[in-house]
């Protein structure tokens, strides 16, 4: 409950304006340093201005998520999230700039970090949950001071009342769509489970769903990449077909990983009595390549500051995705509500691409993808029709992997041959 108000503190105070930050620093002849400078104070107002109530109102806060008395809890993760909003547009800038080598270094830092004082507060102090906070509060403290001479170099006393302006122009629409992906098709499922079946039900579709949101996670790992590179390059229109094929068939071979080795994963990492989970992992990991696709469709409505036209598009799968698991999870349990995000999540990518494509016209190959798609469904069917053995599941995933592998065939040797060049140079 803690970490699904910390994800709503984020959204919350990131008000949609990480994008338009990065559409402003890709502009031509854009002032860079006030540019960011406009941007940080604005950002340092408003989420100082939001802090305090937050801090004072934490009782009451922890009275309505978990339980009285835990109001500690919310604010060292109050103070995380505020202390995360201002780290956020340096990294901005790093993705923006393309120090790929910095952000990953500073990254891994932060990670290790993390890592190892939740080690020291959750295993040697023995401070529970709370080691955990603090563990994440010492190492955005730490990432701060990192950024510091970075921010510090980059701030310019100059303010633009304008630039404000059109950064809340092209970022509050994107606030609302945030909310929905995250409340509406990622959350909602299991606030309804637990109207439905109860908590415990809840807990096992909720440990399924965490491992199939390995997927998510390399979605958000490539749209960290995507989104600079479609601000840079616009008119790289065969690029961007390029790299939803690309993007499909490299999920896919992860996807097939997590589905073909599910049963393993989880005799390693989880307890007997949650094996049940397992069923739904290969639904979710799926649902979020759909994601991945819809990420990619969007991109014209950024580059074309058509992003309000989102908001619509976002509501129908958000009704969709509420109605279905209302009606599927009574008759078929966790299995409903996977499918049910499954659908929803579909129907994203569809309207993002077909009016996308009005709005920003690129030939996107959907031929091929839907044949990749439902290749390795129709895999996945066999293999469970046929008993779903060990070695049926290697097969399978061994077919997949060399299928998709010899279709990218030849983006593989040319990059292999650029590789090369640069190498011998």
């Amino acid at each position: 409950m803690i970490y699904l108000l910390s994800s709503a503190l984020t959204l919350f105070f990131s008000l949609g304006l990480n994008d338009a930050l990065m559409k402003q620093l890709s502009e031509k002849n854009a002032n860079e340093k006030e540019v960011f400078s406009q941007f940080f104070f604005f950002r340092l107002i408003y989420v100082s201005i939001f802090l305090i109530p937050l801090i004072l109102n934490s009782e009451w806060i922890a009275s309505l998520l978990i339980y009285p008395g835990d109001s500690p809890l919310v604010s060292l993760a109050v103070i995380t999230i505020w202390l995360e909003s201002l780290i956020e547009p340096v990294l901005l800038l790093l993705r923006i700039q393309n120090r790929s080598k910095k952000f990953v270094i500073i990254n891994t830092l932060r990670f290790v970090t993390n890592i190892s004082l939740n080690i020291l507060f959750v295993l040697h102090f023995k401070l529970g949950i709370g080691g955990v906070l603090l563990g994440n509060l010492g190492s955005s403290s730490l990432f701060f001071f990192i950024l510091y001479p970075e921010i510090h170099k980059l701030l310019t006393p100059k303010f633009n009342l304008n630039q404000i302006k059109n950064l809340l122009k092209f970022g509050l629409p994107l606030l609302p769509i945030c909310i929905i992906i995250w409340l509406g098709l990622d959350l909602i499922d299991r606030w309804i489970i637990k109207w439905i079946l109860g908590l415990g039900e809840t807990g096992i579709y909720t440990l399924g769903y965490q491992f199939g949101m390995v997927m998510g996670i390399t979605v958000h790992g490539f749209r960290a990449s995507w989104t600079p590179f479609f601000f840079n390059n616009p008119d790289k229109k065969q690029l961007f077909a390029d790299s939803a094929i690309t993007f499909v068939r490299l999920s896919l071979i992860l996807w097939g990983i997590l589905t073909f080795f599910t049963p393993e994963i989880f005799r390693l990492a989880v307890a007997k009595e949650y094996w049940q989970a397992q069923t739904i992992v290969p639904i979710i990991a799926f649902s979020y390549i759909l994601f991945g696709l819809e990420e990619i469709f969007t991109a014209g409505f950024y580059i074309k500051s058509r992003t309000g036209l989102l908001i619509p598009i976002a509501l129908t799968p958000l009704l969709i995705n509420i109605s279905l698991n209302i009606y599927l999870i009574p008759r078929f349990g966790i299995m409903g509500a996977a499918f049910a995000t499954l659908f929803a999540f579909l129907l994203f990518a569809l309207f993002s691409y077909l009016i996308g494509n009005k709005i920003f016209p690129v030939n996107y190959n959907l031929k091929t993808i839907s044949i990749d798609l439902c290749l390795s469904l129709l895999l996945l069917y066999f293999t469970r029709l046929a008993g779903s053995t060990l070695y049926q599941r290697l097969l399978a995933f061994i077919i997949l992997f060399l299928v998709l592998i010899y279709k990218e065939r030849t983006r593989i040797k040319r990059l292999y041959n650029q590789f090369s060049k640069k190498y011998e140079a």
